[in-house]
């Protein structure tokens, strides 16, 4: 149910970064919103369940783009992996490097596939750092809100449809010896 739920999500924020925030074709100041749920999936599900999720979103956001045919679920796919293994091997709390990891993966991803571009199209494509700089903040301002609004959705869904556990009494991390 949640993967589901996910996958109408991330169809969503695709519809809605393509159509509503972006007035035109060249328009700076759109947000990745799909590569927030990229970094989500990686953060917070399986690797099963993150393929399953970003599959048909980034095959959408391919269709929805027009670029070059397979370019967005390579991103997806790039940033995916890059976040899960980097999420995975962090020693400090999640919170402190998350959105920032978010931010910089972006702007990573951003630069690889516009060498990937350079590469393949006969068009020059011109790579301006304030410009990928700014989409770079656009998507560290929108992931708290975004990854706040998944984190409920997430909470909700599992507390609904699984057993709830009960409570232990005591201190969970003081053993308590008894006297004999």
């Amino acid at each position: 149910m949640l993967t589901v739920l996910f996958i109408l999500i991330g169809l969503l924020l695709a519809a809605v970064q393509t159509t509503l925030l972006m007035p035109g074709p060249l328009w700076t100041a759109v947000p990745d919103l799909h590569y927030i749920l990229v970094a989500y999936t990686a953060c917070q599900f399986s690797w099963c369940q993150g393929i399953l999720i970003l599959l048909p979103v980034s095959c959408v956001m391919d269709v929805y783009s027009g670029t070059v045919a397979g370019l967005h679920p390579a991103v997806c796919g790039c940033g995916w992996l890059l976040l899960k293994f980097m999420n995975s091997n962090m020693p400090v709390r999640r919170a402190i490097y998350q959105l920032p990891l978010v931010a910089a993966s972006h702007l990573l991803v951003s630069w690889l596939a516009a060498l990937l571009l350079d590469l393949i199209q006969e068009e020059e494509i011109v790579w301006s750092w304030p410009l990928m700089l700014f989409r770079a903040g656009l998507v560290l301002l929108c992931s708290y809100p975004l990854f706040r609004f998944f984190d409920f959705l997430t909470a909700t869904l599992r507390g609904r449809f699984t057993l709830p556990r009960p409570k232990e009494a005591g201190n969970q991390f003081r053993q308590e010896r008894s006297l004999p």
